[in-house]
């Protein structure tokens, strides 16, 4: 019988979707038959011309678990929420995540089981990570974001309500801390309740970068020069500055986007020069000069065009940064290489119980 692991999370974008990724591929790598399940999508978008959970399908895409994503993600939530719990027949629902979880769980050592956007969501219709626990009984692995030292009690009052089957704590996406403090103090307070923290991820520029196509489809911009490759954007600079005083905040920047108004040519043709520049971001719906597009054109970076104004294209760009997914090759290698690093996965196998696929070998 394959064992259950719940990550869950106390708030949103913490990072779930990349540490199963992450963890997935290790456990595969070792040998163990791994499943992916997402009870409930509520993240929704048009993929191949259906409506799909967007975490649960860039999962399932790089785990390959060769199972179907009807089952993979059972319960879609294709209408406004209050719509749903209005007609929701929650008995129905619950034989639904159960029937299709028995089919990705046969044959596999173990199964990835994904929260929602956090362990309360859903709770109207029977369709939270706590009502998940009752129905399959997993481990629950909780991911937090140490925003502040309030995410401890937040980890306090989750741990009330799944008790004995929340064992497990990771801190993601850390910065501004110590971790030798957090390690000790969180880790001690975590202790005393009955959780062990497992590992201190930190934040990574990379993994909260977009890629220059995302970017474009998000803001409804326009390509004037349209990438070669899709390069991540990890930095934005604001160009407000004389052309002078940005080459300072070029140079000390890292794969980075100039936002500016298209009127800009002396400002966008200093930032052409720059190779930390992997994109430009005009903005008023103001067309640059010819000589800008030739120059871009030239050294391969992609110009966009939007109608906001700086200040509100910056906004729509840090929240997009916020709310970045885990895709393409280059941030999968790096959470992984994160989770190996930061991250106890031994102690995640110990909680699992699960035996070492050669020694499965040897009993059969």
């Amino acid at each position: 019988m394959a064992k259950a692991l719940l990550v869950s999370s106390i708030e949103g974008y913490s990072g779930k979707s990349g540490i199963i990724m992450a963890l997935g591929i290790i456990l595969k790598k070792r040998g163990y038959s791994v499943g992916y399940f997402k009870p409930f999508g509520a993240r929704t978008a048009y993929i191949n011309d259906r409506i799909i959970d967007e975490d649960a399908y860039s999962t399932a895409e790089v785990l390959n678990t060769g199972d179907d994503m009807d089952d993979i993600c059972p319960i879609i939530l294709d209408m406004p929420y209050i719509e749903f719990v209005s007609t929701a027949d929650v008995l129905s629902l619950k034989r639904k995540i159960m029937d299709a979880y028995s089919r990705v769980a046969e044959g596999k050592d173990v199964v990835l089981i994904e929260g929602s956007i956090d362990y309360q969501t859903g709770k109207s219709v029977g369709l939270c990570d706590l009502s998940v626990a009752e129905m399959l009984d997993p481990s629950v692995l909780m991911v937090a974001k140490y925003s502040s030292d309030f995410a401890l009690d937040k980890l306090l009052a989750a741990k009330v309500l799944f008790g004995e089957k929340l064992r497990m704590v990771v801190f993601n996406q850390l910065g501004g801390y110590k971790r030798a403090y957090i390690q000790s103090v969180a880790g001690r307070v975590l202790s005393e309740n009955g959780m062990e923290l497992l590992g201190i991820i930190p934040r990574d520029s990379m993994l909260g970068g977009l890629f220059v196509s995302e970017m474009g489809e998000a803001l409804n911009a326009e390509f004037l020069v349209k990438p070669k490759r899709d390069a991540i954007v990890e930095e934005i600079i604001i160009g407000a500055m004389s052309a002078q005083a940005a080459v300072e905040h070029f140079k000390e920047a890292k794969n980075a986007v100039l936002v500016t108004g298209g009127d800009r040519a002396d400002l966008q043709i200093v930032a052409l020069e720059m190779p930390s520049i992997r994109c430009m971001l005009l903005t008023g719906n103001i067309e640059p000069a010819e000589i800008v597009i030739r120059r871009a054109e030239e050294n391969g970076i992609p110009v966009l065009l939007v109608e906001e104004d700086t200040l509100r294209a910056v906004a729509k760009l840090e929240e997009l940064m916020g709310k970045a997914r885990i895709r393409g090759e280059a941030k999968i290698k790096k959470i992984k290489e994160l989770l190996e690093n930061y991250v106890n996965v031994e102690r995640i196998i110990e909680n699992l119980q699960l035996t070492p696929p050669e020694e499965v070998e040897e009993q059969s």
